[in-house]
Formats: C-alpha cells, sequence, structure tokens
C-alpha cells in the first residue's frame, strides 16, 4: 500500500507581558491534515483512499515567570494547559488485535478532547554575539476522552547555539532535541502508533525585517528514530513563523 500523510499546522500566539517578569500567553493550533493511500487489489483496479480533516485544534494558556540569572543563566517558567477546544471523533479499529495493540482504520482527530497540563523550562545565557539555551517541555494527559481515547504523553528536552551574523538583523541557530513520545490508549488497550523516540537536528535562521517583526524559519532533521510500532514519519519537517512584539 502506497500512503502519505500531509501535515500543514498553523499555530497562533499571543503573548502578554503583565510585569517584567510575569506575563501570560495563549496558543491555538489549527490542524490541516490530508491522509491518502492507494490501495493494491488482487482483481480489478487499484482502490485509492483519502480522509480529512481541518479545523481548529487545541488551545493552550498558560503563565510565565523570569527568575534572577543564576550563573549568567535566565531561568523562564511555564505552566498552564491545554484546552480542549479541538473537536474528536469516535476513533475506529480493526476487530483484531496486533501484538496486543489496536489497529486503527480511522484516528483523525483535530483535538484530544481532554485539558492536560502542559509545563516548560528554558535558560538562556547570552554574551553578544553568541546566546546559548537549554529547554525542557512536557503535556501529560491523565484520562481518556468521552470517545474513550488517552492521548499519550510527551517530554522534550533541548538545547542549542544562536549567533548574530555581521549583518546584525540576521541570525542563525542550531538545536539538538530529544522527543519521547507514548503511544495513545483506547479504553485500556495501546493503540498501534504514535510512540517512539526521536532525536531532531535543527538549522534555522531569523530575520528581522521591521520595527518588532521578526521572521524564523527552521526544519527538523531526524538523525535517529526508535518507533514503537510501524508508523508513517516524517523525513523533515518545516517550520515557519512571524513575530510581531510591541
Amino acid at each position: 500500500m502506497q500512503e502519505r500523510t500531509r501535515i500543514l499546522v498553523p499555530l497562533v500566539t499571543l503573548d502578554v507581558g503583565i510585569t517584567p517578569r510575569f506575563g501570560v500567553q495563549a496558543a491555538a493550533s489549527i490542524p490541516d491534515v490530508t491522509r491518502s493511500a492507494t490501495i493494491p487489489r488482487a482483481t480489478g483496479a487499484p482502490l485509492d483512499f483519502r480522509e480529512t480533516f481541518s479545523g481548529l485544534g487545541d488551545t493552550s494558556v498558560l503563565g510565565w515567570y523570569r527568575f534572577n540569572k543564576i550563573k549568567g543563566w535566565a531561568p523562564l517558567l511555564n505552566v498552564g494547559v491545554s484546552l480542549p477546544t479541538g473537536k474528536t471523533e469516535r476513533p475506529r479499529f480493526r476487530p483484531e488485535l496486533q501484538d496486543g495493540n489496536l489497529v486503527p482504520m480511522s484516528r483523525l482527530q483535530r483535538g484530544s478532547g481532554t485539558v492536560d497540563p502542559v509545563f516548560g523550562l528554558n535558560l538562556n545565557w547570552g554574551s553578544d554575539p553568541w546566546t546559548r539555551f537549554i529547554s525542557v517541555a512536557a503535556r501529560t494527559p491523565l484520562y481518556e476522552n468521552s470517545d474513550g481515547l488517552r492521548t499519550g504523553s510527551s517530554f522534550e528536552i533541548g538545547g542549542g547555539v544562536a549567533r548574530y551574523t555581521p549583518i546584525r538583523k540576521i541570525g542563525v541557530f542550531g538545536r539538538l532535541g530529544w522527543l519521547h513520545r507514548e503511544q495513545d490508549v483506547f479504553r485500556g488497550t495501546r493503540v498501534l502508533v504514535g510512540g517512539g523516540d526521536w532525536l531532531y537536528a535543527t538549522p534555522g535562521v531569523g530575520i528581522l525585517v521591521g520595527k518588532g517583526i521578526n521572521v524564523q524559519a527552521e526544519v527538523k532533521l531526524p538523525l535517529y528514530r526508535s518507533l514503537a510500532n510501524k508508523q508513517l514519519d516524517s523525513r523533515a519537517i518545516f517550520q515557519f513563523g512571524v513575530s510581531r512584539s510591541f
């Protein structure tokens, strides 16, 4: 079977600093996903399959606090929740298990359907023109949604360096990160997708194109993958963003 999944996920973020140390941030995803496949048959022409969804996904709301520097490092703590603003649909599975796991026939979801805690810690150390950074983030779903599906928890840690070029409006950076994700669970039985470990190398560039306007582009390249099951995975993930500060 020839299968392809195209994933486009715009993310809209609003960050408000209430004081120099404390602020709040809200971010909403708007996923647009299309899964297509060509299924060969013993008799007759191959069968073309296609499913797609788009719309508002989950929304995260969190508070951040900036601590005093510790030996040159500036810690920033984020704590909040992911809210189930994305629509969910009852997943469908094959009647038989594979290695004790459910095999999904359709499981595309706009959102998780649950209120999930999210955590993050960022450390930055700057000495012009260099900046060093370390980040840790986690999302920990605690229960099943109304359809019986619990999204797998995820944990990510990474670090890297950034540097301004001689053209001061242009900066380049590189990051190395490890992502661990648990499999989804449906009514106590693991689903045969989603779990694994990834090691990513991410080069990128940021350009200041106007007063307070920054454009950033990066590409996540998997150096190592250990998947918990058979699943589609990307050879590369391209990320592009524009931010405006006031």
